[in-house]
């Protein structure tokens, strides 16, 4: 008999409040606690979403001490997500962690041998890759639906208002674009074309708190594809994703929350599919982390460890290029 898995959750901002609402629709789990390091935002949290008012705590050695938690959901700034992993998973805890999984390659690599050394359930909780459309898109292009994909465009950006003190802004505080949003159009160009690209182009733009407001890279792969990849908090964009091939190309609306595309052939024929949210998207991730964790396994097949790594790679290797001087 499978076990309902009670959800633990690090952080108290909008994104654990998405986690939240989708958890509590779901079945074979639920919301069992939730940790802020003020326990008074901790508890609003969790009257909202019925959680008993002692399991709301005001710090998170308090929740991994929590033996009644089975996983915890880490949804704090990501300077924080290594330790945070470690501490939860030091305890037993499954993880599912926010992206960016952690600020480079080298904490990643760290998270993973404590799960490793501790026998837990570790994974990144890239929303995309587990979205219906996207791994139906997957599916087809594999089969060869647009023949050999050539090219992948992807775009993400929005106008932030300028705060210094900001999660955006704040170099203290992981700011920056590539960080924030750029690792989306990153492990989209990993997901459908490899995470290990052959040649990496790439052009930050830098203001005046020391992070980068905008990036434009490109990907070169063995097999002469080719990704071209922005992302920016100057400016606002389409946040659209398009897939070239030998024999057609497909167009991704809003592609790091996708829910349709549409596939243009070269015969002149075109076919949109649509794959609407059950809640709110985030119930995929949570179901594939809960399944996995069902199952006894230590990784998901979908997102597995060397994923993680490898991206946050490529981030680094972008970083690396476009130090300021």
């Amino acid at each position: 008999m499978k076990q309902a898995i009670r959800w633990g959750i690090i952080g108290a901002g909008t994104i654990a409040h998405r986690f939240a609402t989708a958890v509590k629709k779901l079945d074979g789990m639920e919301l069992a606690a939730i940790a802020s390091r003020d326990k008074g935002r901790s508890e609003i949290f969790g009257k909202q979403y019925d959680v008993p008012s002692e399991k709301c705590y005001g710090s998170y050695q308090d929740l991994v001490n929590d033996e009644e938690i089975d996983a915890v959901y880490i949804a704090t700034l990501h300077p924080f997500h290594k330790e945070q992993a470690i501490l939860c998973l030091e305890h037993g805890k499954g993880v599912l962690c926010e992206k960016p999984v952690t600020m480079n390659k080298n904490e990643i690599e760290e998270v993973i041998r404590v799960a490793r050394q501790h026998n837990v359930f570790f994974m990144e909780a890239m929303k995309s890759r587990f979205l219906p459309i996207n791994i139906q898109l997957r599916k087809l292009i594999s089969e060869g639906i647009i023949g050999d994909v050539r090219n992948m465009r992807a775009e993400l950006g929005f106008k932030a208002d300028f705060d210094p003190e900001g999660r955006l802004y704040n170099k203290e505080k992981g700011g920056g674009a590539l960080l924030d949003i750029g690792i989306y159009p990153v492990s989209y160009a990993a997901y459908f074309l490899g995470s290990n690209p052959l040649k990496i182009d790439s052009q930050l733009t830098y203001g005046v708190t020391g992070i980068d407001e905008s990036n434009a890279i490109q990907l070169g792969y063995e097999n002469g594809a080719t990704a071209q990849l922005y992302s920016t908090i100057q400016v606002n964009t389409t946040k659209e994703a398009s897939i070239l091939g030998t024999e057609g190309r497909i167009h991704i609306p809003i592609f790091s929350n996708a829910q349709a595309a549409t596939i243009y052939f070269d015969s002149g024929k075109e076919k949109t599919i649509a794959e609407p949210y059950e809640i709110n998207g985030f119930e995929y991730e949570i179901r594939e982390a809960v399944k996995c964790m069902n199952e006894g396994l230590l990784e998901s097949p979908y997102m597995t460890w060397s994923d993680s790594i490898e991206v946050m790679g490529i981030i680094d290797r972008i970083f690396a290029a476009n130090q300021v001087k």
